[in-house]
C-alpha cells in the first residue's frame, strides 16, 4: 500500500528546501497545509521524518534516506512524463557561469551542444554572486573554487596560469625574455582572481615584482582584452587564452605555466537532479572539458621574443 501521492510530493519539496514556508510557496498552498500533509505521511509510515526546531526543520536520519529515494523516483517520473508530453517541443536549460568563462570557453563550443540537442534552448546568464539553487530556476552553474560545495560538483579541468601580452609588448621597449623582466612591465589584474599574480611569482620562485601595482579590471576577460591592446601584461588562465595564443593575438613570453589550486567546477542543482536537460548538458560539458584537459598537456603555444 502506497502513501498518498500528495503527501509524498509535499515531503519531497519540503525536504529539498528544509523549509515548510518555501515548500508552501512552491506548491502554492498554505504552510499549515504543508504541515498537515507531512503529519499524514509520518502517521502512515509511523516514523518521524522531520525534527521541528525553533523557526527551522531538519530531516531525521530516516527522513534523509527517504528524501534520497523519493528524489530519484520523482526524477524518473518527470523524465517519463516529459517523454510522453507533446505540449512543449523545446525544453529550456538555465545555466549560469562567469562572464570570462562563458565568453572565452563555453560560448565558442556551445554550437556543438546545440547541434546534438536541437530541442533544448540554453538560457545562459553571468554572475559573480554565489549560486542560489534554492531560489532560482538554474539547472547548473560553473563556479571557481576547490570542490567544496554541498551539491554535485564536477571538476572540469586543471587551471594553469601564465603571463600573456600583445606581441609588440613582448619585444619593446624592454624585451620580456625571463620573468625578472616583468619589473619593467605594467601588470594587469582581475578583481575576480586577485591572487593569480602572487601565486605565479611564488610558483616560479620570485618575489612579487609589482604584483600590487598596475591596472585592475572587473573580469579576466577585460584584462585579456587590455593585454591585446598593449596596456600591459595579464596573468592568463591557459585554457581561456589558448585560442588567442594560437592565433597570435597574445603571446606567452615565458614558458612558465604555474598550476593553480583554484579551478572550475560544474555544480548541479539538487532541485533538477536527474532532469534529462541537465544530465545531457553535464555529459556534454565533461566531454568538452576532457578535450581541453588533453590540449593543456601539449607544449604552451608561444612566440619567443628576439634576443
Amino acid at each position: 500500500m502506497l502513501p498518498p501521492l500528495t503527501a509524498l510530493r509535499t515531503f519531497e519539496v519540503a525536504a529539498r528546501h528544509l523549509s515548510f514556508t518555501k515548500a508552501a510557496e512552491e506548491l502554492c498552498v498554505t504552510q499549515s497545509a504543508v504541515s498537515r500533509q507531512i503529519r499524514v505521511l509520518e502517521d502512515f509510515l509511523e516514523i518521524r521524518l522531520f525534527e521541528r526546531r525553533h523557526r527551522a526543520v531538519v530531516l531525521t536520519a530516516d527522513g534523509e534516506h527517504y528524501k534520497r529515494d523519493l528524489s530519484q523516483l520523482f526524477a524518473q517520473l518527470d523524465r517519463a512524463t516529459r517523454r510522453l508530453s507533446r505540449r512543449q517541443t523545446r525544453e529550456i536549460l538555465n545555466i549560469q557561469a562567469y562572464t570570462t568563462f562563458a565568453m572565452r570557453w563555453l560560448i565558442p563550443r556551445l554550437k556543438r551542444f546545440q547541434d546534438q540537442n536541437p530541442d533544448i534552448r540554453v538560457h545562459l546568464t553571468a554572475s559573480l554572486q554565489p549560486v542560489d539553487f534554492a531560489n532560482s530556476d538554474i539547472h547548473g552553474a560553473v563556479r571557481g573554487g576547490y570542490g567544496e560545495w554541498p551539491y554535485r560538483a564536477d571538476r572540469l579541468c586543471d587551471t594553469y596560469i601564465v603571463p600573456v601580452c600583445c606581441p609588440s609588448l613582448a619585444e619593446q621597449p624592454w624585451p620580456l625574455r625571463e620573468p625578472r623582466d616583468l619589473v619593467h612591465a605594467t601588470l594587469l589584474h582581475s578583481f575576480g582572481r586577485p591572487s593569480d599574480w602572487s601565486d605565479w611569482f611564488r610558483g616560479v620562485g620570485l618575489p612579487e615584482i609589482g604584483a600590487e601595482q598596475g591596472h585592475r579590471f572587473e573580469s579576466s576577460s577585460m584584462a585579456y582584452q587590455a593585454a591585446q591592446l598593449g596596456l600591459g601584461v595579464a596573468i592568463g588562465q591557459r585554457f581561456l587564452v589558448e585560442d588567442d595564443l594560437r592565433k597570435g593575438k597574445l603571446v606567452a613570453p615565458f614558458d612558465a605555466a604555474v598550476h593553480s589550486e583554484e579551478t572550475y567546477y560544474f555544480l548541479s542543482s539538487p532541485r533538477f537532479a536527474g532532469a534529462p536537460v541537465l544530465e545531457l548538458f553535464r555529459e556534454w560539458l565533461l566531454q568538452e572539458a576532457g578535450i581541453t584537459a588533453a590540449a593543456q598537456r601539449q607544449p604552451l603555444p608561444r612566440r619567443a621574443a628576439p634576443r
